[in-house]
C-alpha cells in the first residue's frame, strides 16, 4: 500500500515538473510572424549611407495595423489607429506574435513607415518569416 502512495507521489511530482518545464522556445506560431527588429536612431540629413549606420535589437512595442484602415484614415488620428491595432511588446528584437489573416503594416510605437518593407500578408496556417529593421530620423 505504501509503495503505491509513493508511486503516485512521484507520479504527480513528475508530472509537474513537466508541464512546468514549458517555455516560450517551445511555442510555435502556426499563422502569424516570426522574425527579429532592429532599430537604430540619428541623423537623415544630410543622407546618411545605410552601411554606416547602427543597428540594436528593438526592445518595445511593435504595431500591426490593417493597411485598409490606414489607408482609410484621411485626416483621422493614428495614434487612435494604433490604440486600436494589434500590439505586441517585444524585448532583444525577438518578434513572435499570431495574427488573423489580413494585410497588416508593422511599425515601432515611435516610427512612421508606409512602404511594400514593412507590409505583411498573413494567410491561414503560414507562419511568415521576416526580420525588419528600422531606422528613426533625429533631424531631416
Amino acid at each position: 500500500m505504501m509503495r503505491k502512495v509513493w508511486f503516485s507521489v512521484f507520479g504527480i511530482i513528475l508530472a509537474t515538473f513537466i508541464s512546468c518545464d514549458k517555455n516560450d522556445d517551445d511555442f510555435k506560431i502556426t499563422t502569424g510572424l516570426t522574425g527579429n527588429v532592429k532599430y537604430g536612431i540619428g541623423d537623415c540629413m544630410p543622407i546618411i549611407d545605410e552601411s554606416s549606420r547602427v543597428y540594436n535589437n528593438y526592445d518595445g512595442d511593435i504595431y500591426f495595423i490593417v493597411k485598409t484602415d490606414l489607408e482609410n484614415l484621411g485626416n483621422g488620428d493614428l495614434d487612435e489607429l494604433k490604440a486600436k491595432s494589434i500590439k505586441k511588446t517585444i524585448e532583444n528584437g525577438k518578434l513572435d506574435v499570431e495574427l488573423p489573416i489580413d494585410t497588416f503594416l508593422v511599425m515601432p510605437s515611435d516610427v512612421y513607415l508606409y512602404s511594400d518593407y514593412n507590409t505583411i500578408i498573413i494567410k491561414e496556417g503560414i507562419a511568415l518569416e521576416k526580420d525588419f529593421k528600422f531606422w528613426k530620423c533625429t533631424s531631416y
